[in-house]
């Protein structure tokens, strides 16, 4: 096919491509390398792994030194690595920045040894008509945080335990998910072996939520789990000859959270191809038009001439729903994988002692959106609705600081510095982003997501500042209807996403990110719904010129290694 018989869409990804090709050959970027490019997260495992284990003086410095390799190896791949794939290179400067700020969380903000415990499983081995633990299968690893505790009121709907023997014997026969287990709080895993010791320290690096640790943050809602190790003092007394009781997921409950792993993750995945599909028909999310600019859709281009905003609210608004799609796509293959996929080929006990099949590891990433902004306005829209995977890393520096300051977590101060840490530490994740993409179109990471979310914050202070000045100087204001205040707060955060949005929007447009493929098999386009009709085709991980990976030889040693491009 000659290349005007093209879409715009696949001419586009062409002349990026072109482009791409000549960087790598004259040199002035080499693709992502592997293994080299991955060191920092084992200079991180290997810190969380060992620095225990050492003396507290030693364990400082040593855990500072592999804070700083972090540090400087992701600088280092952020300037030189440029990828097509990881969503056009974004991922190299997200996950980088990601690394380092996980790195100083852990590392130099808290404690090892003491600030981490995770929940964890105990195998119950029971008999007919004997349901005791085994002894080795449940003792008590850490001598504090390692043994069985009572087991708080269930709040989340879970792991319901079978009301028959019949059901519970048929369940264990069944599937090892099923047989009875009991929960424990598990701190830094001493001399337990290295693959319980792998297993515990992977899980810290990668549980972003921290939802099967104490560090759970606070927008995730409760577990049905022991009692907290901080919190077994003030009630062993009333519990003191209660023996804890196992529990178990029946084969009902396993069958329905595994139905809606694969339900979530089918739905995510035909709504992006929907979004998709309808991005590489419009200029703008190709990077090649900007925000205003005439639309090549005629129901908005008549619309926009009734409302003349309407073009700029609806792409800014495909822009969001762009990046919720995406993002609830790559949430849902946790519990598909983990939940539903492993433990139908393995026995994931033997693997992990994490409860892999609690539903309460698998919280909604997104609150109600009505619920968040109409009571708490910008605030609610950033910490309750939106998705809260940074929220730990990027909150954990200032925690620190105003605990060093003995400043009054509540005080304008310190209200003022929590928010332009966190803020100013997600803008950097997404300028870092911005930074690595590789796109036909000059990315603005300092004057477009970065200010972006220093903006964010100050709305929230605005915002939150005038309140509280109005409840506390005009009475009248507490007395105002319920209804008022709401649609005050709606009308701000959208006031506010409206002027504020095009900084982050348009970035992510001239970075090419809808130029990505985020799914390999398009129903849509396969039945002729693309731009280029049914010659799009079904398959869409193909682009002509384009590679996966390859050899990379490099000069030195170290510089040969798989390239992804």
């Amino acid at each position: 096919m000659a290349h005007e018989d093209f879409s715009l869409y696949r001419r586009t990804l062409l002349n990026r491509q072109h482009q791409y090709d000549a960087s790598i050959r004259l040199g002035e970027y080499t693709p992502f390398l592997y293994p080299w490019d991955t060191l920092p997260a084992l200079y991180l495992l290997l810190a969380v792994a060992i620095t225990p284990r050492l003396p507290l003086s030693i364990a400082r410095t040593a855990r500072y030194i592999a804070f700083i390799l972090v540090l400087l190896h992701g600088a280092y791949v952020v300037s030189r690595r440029r990828t097509l794939w990881f969503a056009g290179g974004y991922g190299i400067g997200l996950s980088s920045a990601w690394g380092i700020i996980m790195s100083g969380a852990v590392l130099v903000c808290n404690d090892l040894e003491h600030d981490f415990k995770r929940l964890e499983t105990r195998v119950v081995r029971s008999g007919p008509g004997d349901h005791q633990p085994n002894r080795s299968a449940s003792h008590s690893i850490s001598s504090d945080v390692g043994k069985s505790v009572g087991v708080l009121r269930q709040k989340v709907a879970s792991v319901d335990a079978p009301t028959n023997s019949k059901q519970r014997s048929s369940d264990i026969l069944e599937q090892p998910a099923t047989r009875p287990y009991r929960l424990v709080w598990q701190g830094f895993p001493y001399g337990d072996g290295l693959l319980h010791l792998t297993d515990w320290t992977v899980d810290l690096m990668t549980s972003f939520r921290g939802v099967g640790w104490k560090h759970r943050i606070s927008t995730v809602k409760s577990i049905d789990a022991p009692i907290q190790p901080d919190r077994e003092g003030e009630v062993r007394q009333s519990r003191t000859d209660e023996e804890p009781k196992p529990r178990s997921i029946s084969a009902q409950n396993l069958r329905s959270l595994q139905r809606r792993a694969v339900q979530d993750f089918m739905t995510n995945y035909l709504l992006l191809d929907l979004l998709k599909t309808m991005f590489i028909t419009d200029p703008y999310f190709l990077g090649l038009a900007p925000l205003e600019s005439p639309t090549p859709w005629h129901w908005l281009g008549h619309l926009n001439e009734t409302l003349p905003i309407a073009t700029r609210l609806v792409r800014l608004s495909l822009s969001m729903a762009g990046v919720i799609a995406a993002l609830s796509l790559i949430f849902s293959l946790s519990p598909l994988f983990f939940g539903t996929i492993l433990p139908s080929l393995i026995d994931t006990s033997k693997l992990t002692k994490a409860p892999l099949l609690e539903p309460g590891l698998y919280p909604p990433m997104w609150y109600p959106l009505t619920t968040s902004v109409m009571y708490s306005g910008l605030a609610g829209f950033w910490g309750k609705f939106w998705h809260q995977m940074f929220r730990f890393g990027i909150s954990e520096p200032s925690r620190v600081l105003v605990k060093k300051l003995r400043l009054d977590p509540r005080g304008n101060v310190a209200r003022m510095m929590q928010l332009l840490i966190a803020f100013g530490l997600s803008g950097t994740i997404h300028a870092l982003g911005s930074y690595t993409t590789f796109s036909l179109q000059q990315s603005h990471p300092l004057s477009g997501p970065l200010l972006f979310f220093l903006l964010q914050a100050l709305g929230i202070f605005l915002q939150t500042s005038v309140v509280t000045v109005g409840n506390t100087r005009l009475s009248w204001t507490r007395k105002t209807p319920l209804a008022v205040r709401q649609t005050i707060n709606l009308l701000f955060v959208l006031t506010w996403l409206y002027f504020t949005g095009p900084l982050l929007a348009d970035d992510f447009a001239h970075c090419g990110i809808w130029l990505f493929e985020p799914v390999p098999i398009s129903p849509l386009r396969g039945l002729g719904f693309g731009p280029g009709g049914k010659d799009e085709g079904w398959w869409t991980w193909y682009q002509e010129g384009s590679r996966l990976m390859g050899l990379w030889k490099g000069e030195k040693w170290w510089e040969r290694a798989l390239a992804i491009y």
